[in-house]
Order: C-alpha cells, then structure tokens, then sequence
C-alpha cells in the first residue's frame, strides 16, 4: 500500500511545477512526462501483481 501511495503522491508533487513550464518547454515537457507516468504505471501494475491491491 505504501509502494501505492508514494507512485501518486510523487506523480503530484511533479504535475504542480510540469503544469507551470509545460507552455514554455512544448512538446519535450509532454513527452518526459508521459514517460514519468508510464514507470509510475510500471509500479503500480509491479504492486497490483504482487497483491498489494488485494484488501483480503
């Protein structure tokens, strides 16, 4: 659960400052961050698949 709350607790403390220099950086800004989520999402299935979801 820990593993979890720190993959969304990380994604949001990069979102704030990504969000202000998005406009200015373009396309670069974008593409890093959607490869940021993806080894967030990476952690997440790695966790799903250990069974940290399961709540039994």
């Amino acid at each position: 659960m820990t593993m979890i709350f720190l993959a969304f607790d990380m994604e949001m403390i990069f979102m704030y400052p990504w969000a202000v220099v998005v406009a200015t950086m373009g396309t670069a800004a974008v593409v890093e961050m959607f490869l940021f989520l993806a080894i967030l999402l990476a952690g997440v299935v790695y966790a799903w698949r250990e069974g940290a979801l399961r709540w039994t």
